[in-house]
């Protein structure tokens, strides 16, 4: 390393030391540097503090204070989610349930009502976003809410496929200003340490929704069928309209906004000063409104096309474990409580994959390993339905299974974009909106042409497209992290060109020519540099 880098080093260093978080700055030290062959390792206790818990080794204050906004936004968004994906596996539930005899659904209508929830929960995302930069989330999501709680009850009393077709478009508009509006707050309140295991737990509430409907809608098929005069598929929509209303009326008082302008009652003055100074030292940019100019500046960028694309091929593949009940029930031999319970194991599957990850990616500092590794499980389960004819019964039986090794990595994914994004607030709101909306979009039509459900429970056309599928995804994210990696070698050479003619660079320059900042200095900012590299490689 040449002189002038070695001053870089060392007031990179003193500027972090001096005005760095205290947690920001211990995970800083924490990464690797080249005097760790000379330091004992980091006691057995802290590491597991680490590993189990990111605010262990918080100070009190700070500590008391994301316990609290832990509290408060992943009640009401996990509790929220849960219910959304409960109505959303209720459809394919009562599609075995007697649904599709009691309305009458032939033909491929019943993937009909899928596209029809897509296309609205499609439309209403981005527009969402670009609202939510002038109305206050926590109004707007609440109430969008409460419009999905009127349209789940109507969703009850269909008499007709028709019928049907316009609950789900309702329901999907309504529920699509709900998921990017729920990562964008969790982006403007936890910092890297903090935000994947955040993102997985909400993300995990739904597939607890998605396992609790099979056994939900067992047994009221077997103990409300009837009752009132209603069908047991009935019911289940009740039910889901019923637990969702509190959740809805809890959202105006959970949702804290953005730490910038949050007027919540539940958080002190100085716990909102502390959030704004947690997310100016995370290096994060919050509040900006959308105007044309900034929309020019994100789409001049690789983000929104390249994460765009990614999340569109993986959304897009998710579809080949949706169709385990169609096949069971093509076997006629489980009854109709066994068809729902059997694939709730795919959803217990991704509950506790998508928490590992969670734990995993915030420990290791890395996005991209982890999303790859579910990328490949679920490669080899797609290539199994592919081939069909000649594969066990029970590999067949395990693979759908491993597809739910693949869900639990978009909230980590998203994580990545939250923290590649993090410096340009409109760049992290709209490409958080448009990944899902561009994504559903396409979704709202592929499986109309690759898993018709006239062709169950073979689906030849629509197995072998989703192989394909992963294997573009898998490229785009290998792009997406060879671009990150370019760009954060770019901007490392210009701070070196930039810090050299630095006041500051100049005064530790002396220090380091008489001596004063010596090894610890340099120390320090490999230690600097190879924490912003871990974390850089998503």
């Amino acid at each position: 390393m040449e002189r002038k880098h070695l001053d870089v080093a060392v007031a990179e260093t003193r500027v972090v030391a001096e005005n760095s978080h205290p947690s920001d700055r211990n995970s800083v030290l924490e990464q690797p540097n080249i005097n760790d062959q000379d330091k004992p390792p980091l006691p057995f206790r802290r590491r597991l503090k680490h590993i189990v818990w990111d605010t262990l080794d918080y100070t009190p204050a700070e500590r008391r204070f994301v316990s609290k906004i832990d509290f408060f936004i992943l009640t009401w968004a996990g509790f929220s989610y849960f219910s959304k994906n409960l109505n959303s596996n209720n459809l394919s539930n009562a599609y075995v349930s007697g649904m599709k005899e009691e309305i009458n659904v032939v033909g491929n209508q019943y993937q009909t009502f899928i596209t029809m929830w897509t296309i609205g929960y499609v439309i209403s995302q981005i527009p969402s976003q670009v609202i939510c930069t002038r109305v206050r989330p926590s109004i707007w999501c609440p109430s969008w809410e409460l419009l999905w709680v009127i349209v789940t009850f109507a969703s009850s009393s269909v008499k007709t496929p028709h019928q049907l077709y316009a609950c789900r478009f309702f329901v999907g508009l309504a529920e699509g200003t709900f998921y990017p509006a729920v990562h964008t707050v969790l982006g403007a309140w936890y910092t890297k340490r903090e935000i994947a295991k955040r993102a997985c737990i909400f993300f995990g509430s739904a597939f607890v929704g998605s396992m609790f409907s099979g056994y939900l809608q067992a047994a009221l098929y077997t103990g409300m069928d009837g009752v009132g005069g209603l069908s047991g598929w009935r019911w289940l929509f009740i039910f889901d309209g019923v637990i969702t209303f509190p959740m809805a009326v809890w959202g105006y008082i959970a949702l804290p906004d953005l730490p910038t302008n949050t007027r919540v009652f539940w958080l002190k003055p100085h716990e909102k000063e502390l959030a704004v100074r947690r997310i100016k030292e995370a290096g994060k940019a919050v509040g900006e409104p959308v105007t044309w100019a900034g929309i020019k500046r994100v789409l001049g960028k690789w983000h929104f096309w390249v994460y765009t694309a990614y999340y569109t091929f993986f959304i897009c593949s998710e579809n080949i474990g949706s169709y385990m009940n169609l096949w069971l029930k093509s076997l006629h031999k489980y009854s109709v409580a066994e068809i729902n319970t059997y694939p709730t194991v795919t959803n217990a599957i991704t509950i506790v994959t998508s928490l590992a990850y969670g734990w995993t990616s915030d420990y290791i500092k890395l996005r991209s390993p982890i999303v790859f590794f579910s990328l490949c499980v679920c490669f080899f389960a797609a290539v199994n339905l592919a081939v069909w004819d000649g594969v066990p019964f029970g590999l067949k039986w395990a693979s759908y299974y491993l597809t739910g090794f693949a869900q639990g990595s978009g909230p980590v994914f998203l994580t990545m974009v939250n923290e590649v994004c993090a410096g340009d607030s409109l760049e992290r709101i709209i490409i958080l909106g448009s990944t899902n909306s561009i994504a559903y979009a396409f979704n709202a039509w592929i499986p109309l042409l690759s898993y018709n459900t006239t062709y169950a429970p073979r689906f030849l056309v629509g197995n072998s497209i989703t192989v394909a599928l992963i294997i573009c995804a898998a490229m785009t994210l290998a792009l997406a992290v060879y671009l990150e990696r370019r760009d954060n070698a770019r901007k490392y050479d210009v701070g070196e060109e930039d810090a050299t003619s630095s006041p500051i660079v100049a005064s530790q320059s002396e220090e380091w020519n008489a001596g004063k900042s010596g090894r610890e200095g340099l120390a320090g900012a490999f230690a600097k540099e190879i924490g912003e590299i871990r974390f850089s490689e998503c």
